[in-house]
């Protein structure tokens, strides 16, 4: 939704603004600012990266990482629990019932969830 990269019209803009708006006997000094401070802020930031680095080893949470990227880039993590004799695909109801309960319904017992929570009836 944001795209925050500049191309060659936006900076040619920029540009044009800036030469405007400072002139061009100022630029070089505000230039040169501009370029320092954003070196002091990438540096406040790589000390940032590297407290909360040192932080993460002396907790162990580096572990816990490590855990939850390798269950991220596995992607499915339930196929490998399934049972090794389970069928990859189930054909029909009665195959899922044999395999959650592994006993077959009756054959006059009453399909779909509807039918199951109905109480029976009184004659």
């Amino acid at each position: 939704m944001f795209d925050f990269g500049f191309g060659y019209t936006e900076m040619f803009v920029v540009v044009l603004v800036a030469i405007i708006i400072i002139g061009p006997k100022d630029l070089p000094r505000v230039l040169r600012a501009f370029g320092k401070t954003v070196g002091k802020m990438r540096g406040m930031a790589r000390e940032f990266q590297g407290h909360l680095d040192t932080a993460m080893k002396e907790t162990g949470f580096e572990d816990v990482k490590k855990e939850l990227d390798n269950i991220r880039t596995a992607g499915n993590i339930i196929e490998p629990a399934r049972k090794p004799d389970a069928p990859a695909e189930r054909k029909t109801q009665e195959d899922d019932f044999k395999t959650l309960f592994g006993v077959v319904p009756p054959a006059d017992a009453p399909a779909g969830p509807a039918a199951s929570s109905a109480p029976p009836a009184s004659s």
